[in-house]
């Protein structure tokens, strides 16, 4: 997949499709007519625009190196890469070619580029080449010969293939940090024969011993690494996103998950990555998601403080270093206890976010059944069914028997939810006093209780 550049970049390459010509060219070496690009040494470069309309000419496509349609537009440059004429393999001379352009702005040192051009490798090359780059520079890398320029350019071909492609264009691109306000882009090959990689290409024009080839779209973009701020830190998943996230950018996280923004729901190091313009760029941020303390404490309590003046109640699953406080005012792990009520306690500790938990105790010497002692089913909506309810929050097992005069039953409620509606068997009973038993059996190593009382049926 080809990256883009993201729209709001500019390219500081004026020109850099060689559309724009002062005058149409019409021979060899005229690299100058393309619109602020010119040849640094004494290498004859060429400028090819379809602005002539002659064939085997300076035209495009059809010109005297090839037939080539320019990878955008009408023209395109031209220029030899390298040269060689012993059958052997013995590597050639060291003459070169290249074309220059002065920058629309210096580059601003410590600030991240993005450098891009296509080639084509001309129908007469005999040979082609693995290393063509570009240089920027402070000033134009002038030769009074038409030898090499031998430096190390910023960006060239990353890759190990050759440029061979002669029907269609090759994308050379690459990313540096600039160290210098350069100002000026040099395309060409900037290796001397002895270390130029290259091999021999079938050809229709055997006579030619040389490597030549077209450029075209050539620029230079200002690009920024994305940015997910600084270090965080919390008690829940943490949102991590790139400030002003490209649209057009794929962003890859160290998770394997993709997007401009993730959640981070445990501690570690998040890394997210992106390419534009040949620049893989990076962000990192560490994450502390911290756990929350979960205090044990047991479950809902019922307790006979007829028999029992007090009860303990000690909170469990504190980490080291925790501090408690309880809603009675205590800040130790164990209370004693001797009302009934919700006690809440609240526990923190260095790296740890903030848990609570409560307990109810119930005294069991009370009870913590409730049950109307009249009912009205007369089918108006109100009062019509009659039932226990549980107000303590211990789960019990809940049995529930009602009786007429006579003794016999008349209903039976199995659920704390279950309620009577005044019949047996789907038929109304009479109005009276009925009376109810009920059994509960209690989560703490089964305890059982029995409760029994009145209940007046009146229609």
């Amino acid at each position: 997949m080809v990256i883009t550049f993201s729209a709001g970049a500019q390219n500081l390459v004026p020109n850099g499709d060689f559309e724009d010509y002062t005058q149409c060219p019409d021979y060899v070496s005229q690299i100058d007519r393309a619109s602020g690009w010119f040849r640094p040494t004494e290498g004859t470069s060429d400028y090819l625009h379809a602005c002539l309309g002659v064939p085997w000419s300076l035209s495009v496509p059809d010109n005297s190196f090839g037939n080539e349609t320019a990878h955008s537009g009408q023209g395109y440059a031209g220029f030899y890469c390298f040269y060689s004429n012993d059958t052997a393999g013995v590597p050639g001379d060291d003459d070169r070619e290249y074309v220059t352009h002065e920058l629309s702005e210096p580059l601003v040192p410590g600030t991240t580029y993005a450098v891009e051009f296509f080639v084509s490798l001309a129908d007469v090359s005999k040979y082609a080449v693995r290393d063509i780059g570009a240089l920027l520079s402070m000033a134009p890398p002038l030769r009074s010969d038409e030898f090499a320029i031998e430096v190390v350019p910023q960006v060239r071909n990353s890759t190990l293939a050759l440029l061979d492609e002669k029907d269609g264009w090759m994308r050379i691109n690459g990313c540096f940090v600039a160290d210098s306000a350069y100002g000026y882009i040099t395309i060409g090959n900037f290796n001397p024969a002895a270390t130029t990689a290259y091999n021999e290409m079938p050809t229709m024009y055997p006579l030619t011993f040389y490597s030549y080839y077209f450029v075209d779209d050539v620029s230079v973009r200002m690009t920024t690494a994305p940015d997910v701020g600084p270090d965080r830190e919390g008690c829940e998943a943490i949102e991590l996103a790139v400030s002003d996230p490209l649209a057009e950018s794929d962003y890859v996280w160290s998770t394997g998950e993709a997007g401009s923004s993730i959640l981070a729901n445990s501690t570690g190091i998040y890394i997210v990555t992106y390419s534009n313009g040949g620049c893989t760029l990076s962000d990192t941020v560490l994450v502390e998601v911290f756990d929350t303390i979960a205090p044990l404490l047991p479950i809902d309590t019922i307790v006979d403080l007829c028999r029992n003046s007090s009860v303990l109640i000690e909170a469990g699953g504190l980490p080291p270093n925790a501090t408690v406080h309880w809603n009675t005012g205590a800040t130790t792990p164990m209370i004693t206890v001797r009302e009934t009520g919700t006690y809440t306690i609240t526990a923190e500790a260095p790296d740890h976010c903030p848990g609570m938990a409560n307990i109810t105790v119930i005294d069991g010497c009370r009870t913590p059944l409730y049950v109307p002692n009249c009912f009205t089913p007369n089918g108006d909506g109100v009062n019509d069914h009659w039932g226990p309810t549980w107000i303590a929050k211990a789960e019990v097992t809940l049995e529930f028997w009602v009786y007429d005069r006579w003794g016999r039953p008349v209903a039976f409620l199995r659920e704390p939810e279950a309620t009577w509606d005044g019949t047996i068997d789907g038929a109304p009973v009479p109005d009276g006093l009925y009376a109810w038993g009920c059994r509960t059996t209690g989560p703490d190593q089964g305890i059982e209780r029995t409760y029994n009382g009145h209940v007046l049926l009146m229609r």
